[in-house]
């Protein structure tokens, strides 16, 4: 029997102004039903610690009760699919099982202008085209709305492709996972290059949600998945805030810095928001606020787009060049302690990549090894061995006095953790270990110590 992965693929959407106000409520009653279920459930879960309930609650029993109370107490709630209901109490009981199993913290309520807005639709629900995709009950809400404000057509022929045509929601791309066509050959177009063939492709459901000011569909499907050997020779990966990332190889992948570079605006920006009407009383804003949220989101998600693409191209590159990749165990958030340089490590967005590097390696048939995080691959000569008592920031060369070695610093920890990942594969996980990327041998010749002084 095949192995099935399960795989993503995000794409955006441009609906119409008509067709957005049906988003906003399908993602705004989500989150009511979301917020109803958790209150309910910290009622319940509080009686049955006093011994008033028998039993815990739980997310069918809380979708049950909600659903014999839906039409007299919410009816409003009728006017979206019954995706957006089964979906939140789905989350809602994720939620619960991921604390309990000690994965999360406590869930928390979820508030209109702080949390996402999404919603998830099962995949006997919805359909999907080339540049298309049909959102359940979206023509009949849109139907309903022309007929109140008298815009209906008088002679509609057919009365089901003329709500189908309501519910499209133009899409930018077309689904990246296809079954080729035996006949067709394969088209040398950028759209063309970028699908993914596959022997089988199944879609298991979407998430259509709303971040930076953009409305996106993540379509989930179930595809074969691939074993690959991967026969190319081990490296050592230092990433860092000067330069995103060094290869024992001697390769090295520029830092982009898009949130210094675009520094200047977003303060601009922040500035002119501050200024704007808002009623503390109503919680409410001027249209011109609201606007100027919309282009501070959407500057945010560039910054964030810029940093996205980069990381990929890198990991990219590298996972179809190695088959093995040394990788520092970094504590990220315990970085962000150092004021100083607390922005360049969220500029440099060292956990995304480290997570790039982890998922695209396997997918590669490679493999990713996180060395402890207390390995002292800066200061360790990749030449002796030699271990620096200190090694201050600012020198950017480390030079040794031992075996006279003389290099670059980054790199230098590049090829201790080449050497490190190299020594866990051989000694701890008894697995056959590739060539060494560096093009140094793994039995250093060890110099006799010529001073004693060291720094």
């Amino acid at each position: 029997m095949a192995t099935t992965t399960i795989k993503a693929h995000k794409i955006r959407l441009n609906p119409t102004p008509e067709q957005e106000k049906y988003l906003r409520q399908a993602a705004g009653t989500r989150r009511f039903v979301y917020n109803w279920g958790w209150a309910e459930w910290n009622k319940q879960y509080k009686e049955y610690k006093e011994g008033k309930r028998e039993k815990k609650p739980t997310a069918l029993a809380l979708k049950k009760q909600f659903q014999a109370i839906r039409e007299k107490e919410f009816p409003w709630t009728k006017d979206v699919t019954k995706c957006v209901i089964e979906g939140a109490f789905d989350d809602l009981g994720d939620a619960f099982s991921r604390f309990f199993k000690g994965q999360n913290d406590y869930p928390t309520f979820k508030k209109k202008n702080k949390s996402r807005e999404s919603f998830s639709i099962a995949n006997d629900k919805f359909a999907l085209g080339d540049h298309w995709i049909v959102v359940p009950v979206l023509g009949r809400f849109l139907m309903d709305r022309q007929q109140a404000n008298g815009t209906l057509p008088r002679k509609i022929r057919n009365k089901n492709k003329y709500k189908r045509g309501l519910g499209k929601v133009n899409m930018t791309e077309s689904l990246r996972f296809v079954v080729p066509h035996p006949s067709k050959k394969p088209g040398k177009r950028r759209h063309e290059r970028k699908k993914v063939p596959c022997s089988s492709v199944k879609i298991l459901g979407a998430t259509i949600g709303r971040s930076s000011g953009y409305w996106s569909v993540s379509i989930h499907v179930e595809v074969p998945a691939e074993s690959k050997v991967n026969t190319h020779p081990m490296v050592g990966v230092d990433v860092g805030v000067k330069e995103a990332a060094i290869v024992s190889d001697g390769r090295r992948f520029e830092n982009q810095k898009p949130l210094t570079k675009h520094l200047k605006k977003l303060k601009r920006l922040q500035r002119s928001f501050s200024r704007k009407q808002y009623d503390q009383e109503t919680k409410r804003g001027s249209k011109n606020r609201e606007q100027l949220k919309v282009k501070i989101a959407r500057l945010y998600g560039k910054i964030a787009h810029i940093r996205a693409d980069a990381h990929h191209k890198l990991t990219t590159e590298i996972a179809r060049t190695c088959s093995v990749v040394g990788l520092e165990d970094l504590h990220v958030k315990g970085l962000f302690k150092n004021r100083k340089l607390a922005r360049a490590m969220a500029d440099a967005g060292l956990g995304q990549l480290l997570q790039f590097f982890e998922t695209k390696l396997q997918a590669v048939g490679g493999q990713a090894i996180f060395v402890d995080r207390f390995f002292p691959s800066t200061k360790t000569c990749s030449g002796c061995g030699h271990v620096k008592k200190r090694l201050p920031l600012k020198y950017r060369t480390y030079c040794c006095l031992k075996c006279t070695l003389i290099i670059d610093r980054d790199l230098n920890a590049a090829i201790n953790l080449e050497h490190e990942a190299h020594r866990i594969l051989q000694d701890m996980l008894h697995v056959p270990v590739p060539d060494i990327g560096s093009g140094r041998t793994e039995n250093r010749l060890w110099r006799p110590c010529e001073t004693s002084t060291d720094s």
